[in-house]
């Protein structure tokens, strides 16, 4: 298959017509347009100047947190909360050099655990999904150096249970009670995401382990038997859902596909052509699951194609084919 085949003339200006992060992400991760190019610079310019993302802004609290403090700990999206809209502004392309991101930042690392992981509360518990969540986020922010995210980072990788997954319960480690019970493919799904923004890790054994874990998910759908814990792909995961708060097809395969060494198995697995099917006749990607949080975006509604879910999409074909 030609990856050029898929975007066609018409279908790049649809997405050049879009919204400043769409047309940001268009020519840095469809273009490969360098970011100091000008058009590149210009769209990114243009990003925290738009009024559906000042309005995300002007709820943000002096001390750098959006909703309430504790929000940081919630788990389900709701409406704006710190833990979800850092991951979906890094997305759009926004760093640390915006000072709001950047005390935002701040306000997260006041949140860490001496182990230099993240969790929920009250009392705060650790938990590899959500410290990987938060640290994928800072690493595509500008915080990858960071002494505390490094500390995360160190922190997620001793957590690799002997199926090459990750879990978060404590009982489920090397050594413990439910050592052979599998892993959790949702916090698996997100430690890889972690993983992919870290040079260092993106090569590792932990993360090919990982991938063949997550790949092992996917053949043995439907057969696989898990004691409470999300690795099960069942009704609904091959819906197209953004933002990625849950454990679906897109994030599955956008985390796969920045890893060199799952690519062949991508093509194979036939995950790659479950999601070419979803085109319409434009080429063009429809939300097929949606949070009613964020309705007023094109990808929270189901009526019609999404610019942003049909990037992301294009994005994962352009990296699993080339």
């Amino acid at each position: 298959m030609n990856w050029e085949s898929l975007l066609h003339k018409n279908l790049l200006q649809w997405l050049l017509d879009g919204e400043p992060w769409v047309i940001y992400r268009t020519l840095t991760w469809l273009l490969d347009k360098p970011e100091n190019d000008d058009s590149v610079l210009e769209a990114k310019r243009m990003v925290p100047k738009h009024p559906m993302i000042e309005g995300i802004f002007a709820g943000l609290n002096a001390n750098g947190y959006w909703g309430k403090p504790e929000d940081i700990h919630t788990w389900w999206p709701k409406k704006f909360t710190t833990f979800w809209l850092l991951p979906v502004l890094a997305d759009f392309g926004l760093t640390i050099d915006d000072k709001r991101i950047a005390k935002a930042c701040e306000y997260v690392f006041t949140t860490q655990l001496q182990s230099g992981a993240f969790g929920w509360s009250p009392p705060t518990k650790p938990g590899e999904c959500h410290t990987a969540i938060l640290v994928e986020a800072m690493a595509k922010l500008g915080l990858l150096h960071d002494s505390r995210v490094q500390s995360a980072y160190r922190w997620l990788v001793k957590k690799q249970r002997l199926d090459g997954g990750f879990w978060c319960k404590n009982t489920g480690l090397i050594g413990k009670p439910r050592e052979k019970e599998p892993s959790c493919a949702f916090a698996t799904m997100f430690v890889l995401g972690a993983m992919a923004q870290n040079p260092r890790l993106k090569e590792s054994i932990a993360a090919k382990r990982g991938i063949r874990f997550l790949f092992k998910c996917w053949r043995n759908r439907g057969k696989m038997k898990y004691a409470g814990h999300d690795s099960e792909i069942g009704h609904g995961w091959e819906k197209l859902k953004y933002p990625f708060t849950e454990y679906r097809i897109l994030k599955f395969l956008e985390v796969l596909s920045q890893f060199k060494h799952s690519k062949q198995e991508l093509l194979r697995s036939g995950l790659v052509d479950l999601l070419l099917k979803k085109r319409d006749n434009d080429g063009r990607f429809t939300p097929e699951s949606i949070h009613r949080a964020w309705s007023d975006w094109d990808f929270g509604q189901k009526q019609k194609p999404s610019r942003w879910i049909t990037l992301c999409a294009l994005r994962i074909m352009k990296s699993a084919i080339e």
